[in-house]
């Protein structure tokens, strides 16, 4: 019995680490978590158009920062370190708030105009509209990629977006495998399973995200090491 309980106490351990950290991340969201949630409830587009525009404008003052926090915990689990989760949760939270407000605001504006384009052809060009929404996965892939890069360098917000541009598309199957794994996560949460939501959803997503996003990032610093040990495109 002892031993099997040895041998569960890992799995353990990830389940409140997960936990707890998700259900910081919705607790710093809750304004915009309950807007989202509220989405399902719409019955007019008039109604669906002011929640949304509602949640865009308080997306960069209160989404980015708590899961720019988010993705600074599980950076040291990736890197394989014990950290105090409300604690650093808090100084990533304060440490990172004026940049994730700005890049924020920069992703937010792309997500507007990328989601009336797909808006707009779905209702009148059905084709187009698929073009839009590869662009939307693509820019799910640097929005996680941008909360992966703000807690693991040090680069000023223009190039650190740059960055972010150049790992999206350095390893396109990786990248969008995990996109596409965190849609599905989402998509089990939001229609079938929603107790993950407060508890696993956003804590999964952003883990499965910073793995993907270091794996692409050492490797392309390891190839630019090799070709210019002087300088590295990536880190500046």
């Amino acid at each position: 019995m002892n031993n099997v309980l040895e041998r569960l106490n890992p799995f353990f351990e990830w389940i409140t680490k997960l936990a707890g950290t998700n259900l910081l991340w919705v607790l710093f969201n809750f304004p915009i978590a309950y807007l989202v949630l509220s989405l399902f409830a719409v019955t007019e587009m008039s109604q669906l158009a002011t929640l949304s525009i509602t949640i865009a404008v308080l997306a960069p003052f209160i989404f980015f920062p708590a899961t720019t926090a988010m993705f600074g915990i599980v950076r040291k689990w990736v890197m394989k370190e014990e950290v105090s989760i409300f604690r650093f949760f808090w100084k990533y939270y304060k440490e990172n708030y004026k940049r994730s407000l700005v890049g924020g605001l920069i992703l937010t504006v792309l997500w507007a105009i990328v989601g009336v384009d797909y808006y707009y052809f779905h209702s009148r060009i059905y084709l187009g509209s698929y073009l839009f929404l590869f662009l939307m996965v693509w820019l799910f892939i640097i929005t996680l990629f941008f909360f992966a890069h703000t807690v693991h360098t040090e680069t000023r917000l223009g190039q650190a977006l740059k960055n972010v541009f150049i790992l999206s598309i350095a390893s396109p199957i990786f990248s969008f495998g995990v996109a596409i794994f965190s849609i599905v996560i989402l998509y089990i949460s939001l229609m079938k399973m929603t107790f993950l939501l407060p508890f696993f959803s956003g804590a999964l997503i952003s883990f499965l995200a910073f793995f993907a996003y270091y794996k692409v990032f050492t490797r392309i610093v390891h190839l630019e090491q090799n070709a210019s040990p002087d300088h590295s495109m990536i880190e500046n």
